[in-house]
This record gives C-alpha cells, sequence and structure tokens, in this order.
C-alpha cells in the first residue's frame, strides 16, 4: 500500500470513493498535462533562450554554468524561471491548504488553479504569436508567464491525483516513486506512473516538430493539450455530481 498522505493531497482524501469514470477521465486528463508540460519544456528551451518552465533542476544548473554562450541572458531567464515557478507554487499550495477556505475540494482546485492555468497559457499563446520572444523584456515576460501556469497545474495535479508520485511537470519524483514500489512489489498506481514519465518526453517531441514546423506554433500544442485536459476535469466533476 502507499504510503500516508497529508490532508488535502489528492483527490484520494476529497473522495474516497470516486466513481470509475470520473477517476479514468482524470487519469487521462493527467496524461494530458504531463505531455502539455513536455512540449512546454521543448518550447522553452528551444524558442525562449535555453532555460525551462517546468524543470526547474535544470535551471538550476544552467545559473551555474558560466562559460556558457550568453551566460547573461540564460542566468537572468533562469533566474527569472525558477523565482517565478517557486513564488506561484507556495502560492497556489496556500490557496489550497486544509484549514484556508475549507477543505481542497476538487472544484476549488479547478477554480483556484487548473481554470487560472490554462488562463495563463492562453494568454502565452496570445503574447507570442505578434512577438515571438524576440526581445529580452518579451521573452521574461512569457517565461514568467509560462511558469506561473505550470506551477499552478503541477499543485492542481498534485491535488487531484489518487497516485503517488504524479507531478506532471517534472520525473524525478515520479521515478523514484516507481522505483520504490517495484522493489517493494508495489503494484498501486505503476501504470499511471510510467504513461506520465512517458507523456513528457512524447510531448517534447511533438513541441519540437511544432517549432520545426513554425515558430509562431511553439506554444500551441501545451496550450491545446492542456484545455482539453482541462475539459476533461470538468466532465469529472459532472460525473460525480
Amino acid at each position: 500500500m502507499a504510503g500516508p498522505r497529508e490532508p488535502g493531497d489528492s483527490a484520494a482524501t476529497v473522495s474516497t470513493a470516486a466513481p470509475p469514470v470520473r477517476t479514468r477521465f482524470i487519469h487521462i486528463a493527467l496524461l494530458l498535462l504531463s505531455f502539455s508540460a513536455g512540449a512546454a519544456d521543448a518550447f522553452a528551451f528551444l524558442a525562449l533562450g535555453g532555460i525551462f518552465t517546468a524543470n526547474m533542476t535544470g535551471n538550476l544548473i544552467l545559473t551555474g554554468m558560466f562559460t556558457r554562450a550568453e551566460f547573461g541572458t540564460t542566468l537572468w531567464t533562469a533566474v527569472v524561471a525558477i523565482l517565478v515557478f517557486t513564488g506561484v507554487l507556495y502560492a497556489a499550495f496556500r490557496l489550497t491548504a486544509t484549514g484556508v477556505g475549507g477543505p481542497a475540494s476538487p472544484r476549488r482546485v479547478m477554480r483556484r488553479l487548473i481554470l487560472p492555468s490554462i488562463v495563463v497559457q492562453t494568454v502565452v499563446v496570445l503574447i507570442w504569436l505578434p512577438f515571438h520572444g524576440q526581445g529580452l523584456l518579451e521573452r521574461g515576460v512569457v517565461i514568467a508567464l509560462a511558469c506561473t501556469a505550470l506551477a499552478l497545474q503541477t499543485v492542481g495535479a498534485r491535488k487531484l491525483s489518487d497516485v503517488d508520485g504524479i507531478t506532471t511537470t517534472y520525473v524525478t519524483g515520479t521515478l523514484t516513486t516507481t522505483m520504490q514500489d517495484l522493489a517493494e512489489r508495489r503494484q498501486t498506481g505503476q501504470p499511471l506512473r510510467i504513461l506520465s514519465v512517458l507523456a513528457l518526453p512524447i510531448g517534447a517531441v511533438c513541441g519540437t516538430a511544432a517549432l520545426a514546423f513554425a515558430t509562431w506554433s511553439g506554444p500551441l500544442v501545451p496550450w491545446i493539450s492542456a484545455t482539453i485536459a482541462t475539459v476533461l476535469l470538468a466532465l469529472s466533476r459532472r460525473r460525480s455530481a
């Protein structure tokens, strides 16, 4: 069995007997969000100066690679990404913490995290289409907004998932949980975790292909995937009503 969860950490604490159809919708949505994160990081790395908007481990490493070409720009954009991502993570966890405005119900998570995330991603698309992040300021704004969306997504996924280790934006924790459960002969949630890991590089491939086809289409792949995931999460709420 999986280890104990803190209150409000996942949908398991909100609804202990979620209907199977609702659970399937949530799982598919989580996989789409993982795909979206992979596409978003590919877009950020290839079009926004070689940084990440979901992988803060990579950004921390980039801040120390002082021999890299255009290190000043890399340092600036990586620091922006780290500060925004961590700040929004904190705010998102506070907004949905147990005892802050009530329990972290799926409705509350949807309203405070998932919907704002897709709105911010829409703004990223609208800014990118005319400007393409050509200036350093425009690039910084796009990075900050993309990190905001993905931080909200990360917290939303943790709150909604009934499977340990699913964050949709980074895989180190997911891989660790997967290997731990394999070693300890626990099977609960393994298929979803493995598919979530695979969805990231698949998303990166699709995001890279979109950029190769047309620069303007870079943020569309993660946005479309995240939008579909949001619709599925909304449908899952109707199923549970």
